[in-house]
């Protein structure tokens, strides 16, 4: 097939009131760009936030759809793959992080699942296609880090060896919706700016109990600060950056690695351009030192996986390395430095009690007492590949062919690691009852931002009423 007339469609059912771009989905359709050749109008990225998805990928009618899911999204992927072979027989791939922990939950709507990181194994995928039009049994078994189904068999072929991170190509935004870099609210800063979005990493060192994405990235890889600092370039250069948003699991891992971001960032000139960074960071890392070079790299905006109020829990949920004291300490250390503080909690994990929740409550007086910006809260969902995934399985809670979306961070109806013994309507009582603290923390949130930017806010709500009106009514009074 002529590589000119290939089309593929890059699809991804992520949504969240941040609105962020499917960044894996924009360093793969760059991949196949740079790395096969394909015409960049012929690749098209659909997400949930701005495309109705269905709609545009049949209007479009590509040779080839790939989807990248999370396990929350699966069933969403799997509704529409299926949907869309009924339409026409679309070679349909599917990605991400749920079919790489959970590969035996492969359906048949699917001719290929790709395993852990995308972008060599969708080149050789495409590379195949363009030679015989279709995805023979017999070629995929060639190709490494694939699951494909033999009459009722799944086949699952050699894992390839991960990526050297800076031997990618700078990702290309321009195959992302356009509203994406259009200015609108940060309250990280408390400002009306342009995100710029950055992956400097993959993967996480650590391995909490409920985490599949350290799981799927396996060892932390880094870019470099040389490639970091030009990607930030290219940010600002193309689409007037301001701001940039870090989506590494944990973008602030030492000082050293951040000084080093700062001088090849200085190089260019860059750091004066940038009004703030939003990044994760955990609480055992918190220190004066590595406050100083955040505060010296602009780093505004910090986010922190707090989860429990209870020792017992946080040593099990943290696999140890945490504690209520150290995350009480990096509240006051990151206020200390003047960042604004995010966070999140988790509720009904296996074993916690009514006793270790009610503590999580008061640890969100803390929070509030000591200027956390906002927190959010979570019911604790299993996750393939993790020990939480084991306890539901043990349980009988979850399988292969379940109804994933039972596995929502916001399940209060279905809890699925409530203990038994735990009543349900305690259970709803002492989370909803943390809810409505942490609603006080978002009201002053958004008291705090219409202060300092009402009329910039106006404009904002009149260009896009409905999604503005709606995220204001959840934020004030869902519970």
């Amino acid at each position: 097939m002529d590589k000119n007339k290939l089309k593929i469609a890059l699809i991804s059912f992520q949504q969240d009131a941040e609105r962020l771009p499917p960044a894996g989905l924009i360093f793969l359709a760059t991949y196949l760009k740079e790395r096969v050749g394909l015409k960049k109008e012929n690749i098209k990225i659909f997400d949930k936030n701005y495309f109705e998805i269905e709609k545009e990928t049949i209007n479009f009618d590509p040779h080839i759809i790939g989807i990248s899911a999370m396990t929350i999204n699966y069933q969403q992927a799997i509704d529409f793959a299926s949907k869309m072979k009924r339409w026409k027989n679309f070679q349909i791939l599917i990605g991400g992080v749920h079919i790489s922990t959970l590969p035996k939950s492969l359906k048949k709507c699917f001719d290929v699942g790709i395993l852990g990181e995308g972008e060599e194994t969708l080149k050789e995928l495409i590379e195949l296609y363009l030679k015989k039009e279709k995805f023979d049994k017999k070629d995929l078994k060639k190709i490494r880090s694939v699951i494909y189904k033999e009459r009722d068999k799944i086949n699952i072929t050699k894992i390839r060896d991960a990526l050297e991170l800076d031997s990618l190509p700078f990702p290309d935004f321009k195959f992302a919706h356009p509203n994406y870099f259009r200015k609108e609210e940060i309250p990280g800063i408390n400002s009306i700016g342009i995100k710029g979005y950055l992956f400097s990493s993959r993967g996480c060192p650590y391995r909490c109990v409920f985490c599949s994405t350290s799981r799927f990235w396996g060892k932390m890889r880094f870019h470099s600060p040389e490639y970091i600092a030009k990607l930030v370039e290219r940010l600002i250069k193309e689409y007037n950056v301001d701001y940039i948003y870090a989506l590494d699991d944990l973008f602030a891992i030492s000082p050293e690695r951040l000084k080093s971001i700062k001088n090849e960032l200085n190089k260019k000139g860059l750091l004066n351009k940038i009004k703030g960074i939003v990044c994760a960071v955990r609480a055992n890392l918190m220190s004066e030192e590595l406050c100083k070079i955040m505060n010296d790299i602009k780093i505004s905006t910090i986010s922190f996986g707090f989860e429990s109020g209870s020792e017992r829990m946080l040593k099990y949920l943290k696999a140890g390395g945490s504690s209520v004291e150290m995350n009480k300490r990096a509240i006051i250390l990151g206020k200390k430095y003047k960042f604004n503080i995010y966070g999140s909690l988790i509720y009904g994990s296996p074993t916690e009690t009514i006793e270790d929740m009610e503590k999580t409550n008061d640890f969100i007086d803390f929070c509030i007492k000591n200027g956390a910006l906002n927190i959010w809260s979570f019911i604790a969902t299993p996750f393939p590949a993790t020990p939480f995934w084991n306890t539901a399985l043990e349980r009988g809670k979850v399988s292969n062919n379940m109804n994933f979306d039972l596995l929502g961070f916001h399940n209060i109806q279905e809890p699925l690691l409530l203990d038994p013994e735990i009543s349900k309507e305690e259970f709803d009582r002492v989370f909803l009852k943390g809810r409505k603290k942490l609603r006080k923390l978002r009201i002053r949130l958004i008291r705090r931002f219409l202060f300092k930017n009402f009329f910039q806010t106006i404009n904002l709500v009149f260009k896009e009423p409905r999604y503005y009106l709606n995220r204001i009514i959840k934020q004030i009074t869902r519970q």
